[in-house]
């Protein structure tokens, strides 16, 4: 608003003349110049000039200015930099009312202004301040207080926004914020794609600050949001994960606490080809002999000491099969799974009925199938099967396909005894889709006395000096290709399988799980 134009005589220098004077517009005067020189105007800023420069400079870059149109900069230009780092990236807005031009003896004024402040999450703070002016040696500057920047302000405090953070997260085992980079990339992406934003929504508040004291002007409170227990173990996982880097071929381990069927880790290196150790399928080779020896003690078909025979080859129907360069006339039935007879288990595997093994496999988790939240797996599959088929099967060859995440289920059964319920994320139990209970308690202490032999004097014995280990071998025909090597485990409650690609033997399996167990 422009104020009415008003005529004051003003006496200058002892001449007489005239001066306009317009609502904000400086007071012009007439100033002498030495002998001879024509005489030139001196402006004055009026009150109004002086607030609106000091208003339009206050939290800018350039908060000096700001401070030197006040009486007291060295004071004026901390404070107006603490709001302003305070603010953020936070806009000021300040309207000053229209005002009337001071008197020409005046020596104080006072100028309202309206303030708007627009936050980061374009909330607004609004208030209405005084701006107080003083003459300062003939000058109008903004007599400093902190009250011109919010009227509740004192010395030493600052106009602070803040966000408020919403509680909800991810969380690692031990309960602390899930760090990325402590989980597989790929399996982050499938848990977030799954559970969605779990921090619910951020809320905000703006306040003086004075040292640690705060006190709130405006605000909303966040939202919290839902906290989630990611079931892998940051110290397995980067032990897995250790493992299978160390080895030239594709390599995986996942393992599993065998009481609770919580997920502790699941690893694969940049050589492994085709998809992650969830759901890629393999054939499993003589880790399916755990299947088979469960199936072969419940039909009653033998007992741990029973001696059966294991020729170097056998012509099982129309199946020839050969073991690795060894022969026996005879051994205990848990010999011949220590030391791995492929002959022998091929001859129980025919004497089984067509839905023996695909029964006892799911008892395992083998085959069993849940929905789980966090991720998507695939435990493999045995069919039934008759004639050959069935004997190939009972070896792990044929059309029987497991997962890595599949055999570490079917190690963590004959640890617990009971039916999996394998678990990504606490307090989200998996929903069955086809199961089976657990395997009879008849088959799990022969099942781990043999597994402890594989260690002590079979074919995993090289790992014998790792205490309370057992486990099973295999070698894997894989598509006229070199064979897949396994080892399928456990150690105390962590159940574990270890897969490598095209590793011609187990060798690899047994180096990567000594690797991942050792650090």
């Amino acid at each position: 608003m422009v104020e009415p134009r008003t005529r004051k005589w003003i006496l200058v220098g002892g001449a007489l003349a005239t001066a306009t004077t317009v609502g904000v517009a400086g007071a012009m005067l007439w100033g002498g110049g030495s002998a001879g020189s024509s005489e030139r105007p001196v402006t004055v800023e009026t009150p109004a000039q002086v607030a609106q420069s000091f208003v339009n400079k206050a939290f800018s870059a350039d908060t000096a200015s700001a401070a030197a149109a006040t009486d007291a900069p060295p004071v004026a230009a901390p404070a107006l930099t603490a709001t302003r780092t305070g603010m953020g990236t936070s806009a000021y807005q300040a309207r000053l009312a229209a005002v009337q031009p001071p008197k020409p003896d005046a020596t104080t004024a006072e100028i309202a202004a309206s303030v708007t402040w627009t936050m980061p999450n374009s909330a607004l703070l609004k208030y209405d301040v005084t701006i107080p002016m003083r003459r300062v040696d003939g000058a109008w500057k903004v007599r400093w207080t902190p009250a011109v920047i919010h009227p509740q302000l004192t010395e030493g405090a600052s106009l602070t926004y803040r966000k408020a953070v919403a509680d909800g997260a991810l969380l690692g085992r031990d309960g602390s914020p899930l760090v990325q980079g402590t989980i597989p990339a790929g399996l982050l992406t499938t848990i977030t794609g799954q559970v969605g934003d779990l921090k619910g929504t951020d809320g905000w508040e703006v306040g003086i600050a004075s040292g640690t004291a705060f006190t709130a002007l405006d605000g909303k409170k966040p939202e919290a949001g839902e906290k989630i227990t990611v079931t892998i173990d940051p110290a397995r996982q980067a032990a897995a994960q250790a493992a299978v880097d160390g080895l030239p071929r594709g390599a995986a381990i996942v393992a599993v606490e065998a009481s609770t069927s919580e997920i502790l880790a699941v690893a694969q290196n940049r050589a492994l080809s085709g998809t992650n150790p969830f759901v890629g399928r393999y054939v499993p080779g003589s880790t399916m002999k755990i299947v088979t020896a469960a199936a072969a003690l419940n039909a009653g078909l033998t007992r741990p000491d029973t001696a059966l025979p294991c020729p170097a080859t056998a012509t099982i129907g129309t199946r020839r099969i050969s073991n690795a360069d060894f022969g026996h006339a005879s051994l205990p039935f848990h010999t011949a799974f220590a030391l791995s007879c492929n002959t022998t288990f091929g001859e129980l595997g025919a004497k089984l009925p067509p839905n023996a093994l695909p029964d006892m496999a799911k008892r395992f988790g083998l085959g069993a199938d849940w929905t789980i939240a966090g991720a998507d797996t695939n435990t493999g599959k045995v069919p039934p099967a008759t004639g050959d088929q069935q004997v190939e099967n009972s070896i792990g060859q044929g059309n029987v396909v497991a997962s890595p995440f599949g055999m570490a289920l079917v190690a963590a059964t004959v640890v617990s005894g009971k039916q999996p319920t394998p678990t990504l994320l606490r307090g989200k139990p998996p929903v069955p889709n086809d199961v089976a209970a657990g395997p009879p308690a008849s088959v799990l202490g022969p099942l781990r006395a043999m597994m402890r032999e594989v260690v002590t004097a079979g074919t995993a014995r090289q790992l014998a000096g790792i205490p309370g280990l057992a486990g099973k071998t295999g070698t894997a025909e894989a598509g006229g290709g070199a064979e897949h090597g396994w080892f399928v485990g456990y150690q105390g409650n962590v159940a574990f399988a270890v897969f490598v690609e095209n590793a011609g033997s187990s060798q690899s399996a047994l180096n990567a799980t000594a690797a991942f167990l050792k650090r």
